[in-house]
């Protein structure tokens, strides 16, 4: 059986293309809007645009169910999800990393993951973001900037919904250290919340700043289980 329209041929390409990067931002509706055509004996879909399908209709409605329908189910029960993204030049970063999460686990209610973005690939943690309930990014400064892996990372989140969702930033560098701060403006710009300013560590961590990591892991803990509010507001929420 062909996936394709009377006269379009095969375009499944183009109708996960769609579904991709114009409708899963709004997978919640989606789903809303299949509950109520699931039930509807079908003869033909004849969208406002596109192929009219008259072929095995319900195919496609079956294909925007499997797309609309979270590849990563919530557990059961209220525990919130922490993803921690690091990349490491000469490991300083990773140590931070190792803290924040270190002291995120802590937090009852609260469970943390820990991925390392030097493989370059982002693609794959773009489900977990989307299902997860906060994220905080580690990334050196290097040649006054975040490294690469996380603007691309950042740039896929534009196709999924992570309003309201936390968001963190914490690095190390060894001049400048913009990159703490650029991550937080490209995480609000997403409409992320970011309640606690970021942590920027010269160099080789000290035991001390290591706790502070750690603290500051604790409380991005402590805020996404609703233990503490958040001190900071954004001012574009309250519109």
């Amino acid at each position: 059986m062909d996936w394709g329209a009377d006269l379009s041929g095969d375009f499944r390409f183009s109708f996960e293309y769609y579904y991709d990067h114009i409708m899963r931002p709004f997978r919640k509706y989606v789903l809303e809007a299949l509950a109520l055509i699931e039930p509807l004996e079908l003869d033909i879909v004849a969208p406002a645009h596109g192929s009219v399908l008259r072929d095995h209709p319900r195919r496609y409605v079956e294909r925007f169910r499997e797309l609309a329908t979270p590849y990563l189910p919530k557990e059961q029960g209220d525990d919130k999800t922490l993803l921690i993204f690091y990349l490491s030049s000469y490991g300083n970063t990773a140590r931070m990393a190792e803290a924040v999460c270190a002291g995120a686990e802590q937090v009852t209610g609260v469970r943390v993951s820990l991925y390392d973005l030097a493989g370059g690939e982002v693609e794959p943690f773009m489900d977990l973001i989307e299902e997860a309930d906060g994220v905080a990014l580690g990334s050196p400064t290097i040649n006054g900037d975040a490294t690469k892996p996380f603007w691309d990372l950042l740039s896929s989140l534009v196709v999924i919904d992570v309003q309201g969702k936390l968001g963190a930033a914490f690095g190390s560098y060894g001049w400048s250290g913009e990159a703490v701060e650029m991550l937080e403006n490209r995480l609000r710009g997403l409409k992320f919340k970011v309640p606690e300013p970021g942590i920027r560590v010269k160099l080789i961590p000290t035991e001390e700043e290591l706790a502070q990591c750690r603290a500051f892991g604790t409380r991005l803990g402590r805020i996404l289980s609703g233990q503490v509010e958040s001190k900071v507001i954004d001012f574009e929420y309250l519109v």
